[in-house]
């Protein structure tokens, strides 16, 4: 198949990923290249060009006038580069007659507007929870769009789709490395922003005495500095922003990885490739965390009650985790959580909607 894709219209698809929904387009492009299959990708400029078989890179945001520039009701930058960007992606493909099937990644409503005139058929992977702009976009889509969602617990907070969404649980690339050996020490990876709870993590170390990494990009830096920057000292250790690889030998030679998240996180990407990488994970039992952290690859902690009590279960978790064989661990992540089940299930499901095209009268 010849597929069109729109990442995310705010990072680059490139090493080391700015988040989850980075990550997870360049596993599903290179696993359906993998499959030979041919991936035509709208990204950011700055995107891996060996990534696909066709990259086009978004615009960048025209220079306002003076004039304009100075307009009180101005939307926010970062609306006028995603419309700038979504709508010269659009207006490409609409000039294109070779694509079998559209897959949105980007969390942009302009390719739902658009659907019943696109040149083929479209799917949109719902990443996060709703909101306005995508609820829209839902409302104005042709009637034969296919959504998929990446976690059950997600799905259900989407009750504007016209029908249920496909759930894909998204997968995570098994670099044939092995377990590791673990180590004495906890890690934490993520975005670092409030919602990601990586101050939870430090209070969990502190706690119970051990030292913890943090891995990840700063996306919220005046956070980092007012909360997470004064925590570290000899055991407390922020090792940056991280390539794939070097991630996993962090992750590989940790005891145990802490999920810590605030909001009900849709999937826990984070979870999944630290099982893939055999380190046993502790969660908040928040979202789609439910599905992805099995009593296999690790524990599950209740988030309901104040966040004293969250740590003190994160804390209490830990030994038996550590108790879980790296090598099992390992195995349950890539039954379950594996790339290649992930990018069969997206396969299936462009089939279905090119067969469902061609039998419309």
């Amino acid at each position: 198949m010849r597929i069109a894709m729109f990442a995310t219209s705010r990072q680059p698809i490139v090493e080391p990923y700015a988040g989850g929904q980075e990550a997870h387009t360049a596993s599903l492009v290179r696993g359906l290249r993998g499959l030979g299959h041919h991936v035509l990708l709208y990204a950011t400029e700055g995107t891996d060009s060996s990534l696909a078989d066709e990259l086009v890179p978004y615009p960048q945001l025209p220079a306002l006038s003076a004039v304009a520039a100075l307009d009180h009701q101005l939307p926010e930058p970062e609306f006028l580069h995603d419309h700038a960007a979504m709508t010269s992606a659009v207006v490409d493909l609409l000039a294109r007659s070779d694509v079998d099937i559209v897959h949105n990644q980007s969390l942009h409503f302009l390719p739902l507007a658009f659907s019943a005139v696109l040149p083929a058929p479209l799917v949109t992977t719902l990443h996060t929870p709703p909101f306005p702009w995508m609820e829209l976009g839902v409302a104005l889509a042709g009637e034969h769009t296919a959504y998929a969602c990446v976690s059950r617990a997600n799905a259900r907070d989407w009750t504007t789709l016209p029908s249920p969404p496909r759930v894909i649980l998204n997968g995570v690339r098994d670099d044939g490395v092995g377990p590791g050996v673990g180590g004495p020490d906890l890690v934490w990876m993520g975005r670092l922003t409030p919602e990601k709870g990586a101050d939870l993590a430090i209070r969990v170390a502190r706690r119970v005495g051990r030292s913890l990494r943090l891995a990840g990009p700063i996306s919220d830096r005046p956070w980092f500095e007012d909360v997470i920057a004064p925590e570290l000292d000899d055991t407390i250790e922020y090792a940056g922003h991280l390539s794939h690889a070097d991630l996993a030998a962090l992750v590989r030679t940790s005891a145990v990885a802490l999920v810590t998240p605030r909001w009900e996180e849709p999937f826990g990407l984070v979870a999944a490739e630290a099982a893939m990488w055999g380190t046993p994970v502790v969660a908040l039992a928040r979202g789609g965390l439910g599905e992805v952290v099995s009593p296999d690859i690790g524990v599950l902690v209740d988030a309901r009650g104040d966040e004293e009590q969250q740590v003190a279960g994160l804390a209490d978790a830990l030994d038996a985790a550590s108790a879980l064989r790296r090598v099992d661990v390992r195995r349950c992540a890539r039954r379950d959580l594996g790339v290649e089940r992930m990018v069969a299930d997206y396969v299936d499901l462009y089939r279905n909607c090119v067969l469902t095209r061609e039998e419309r009268p």
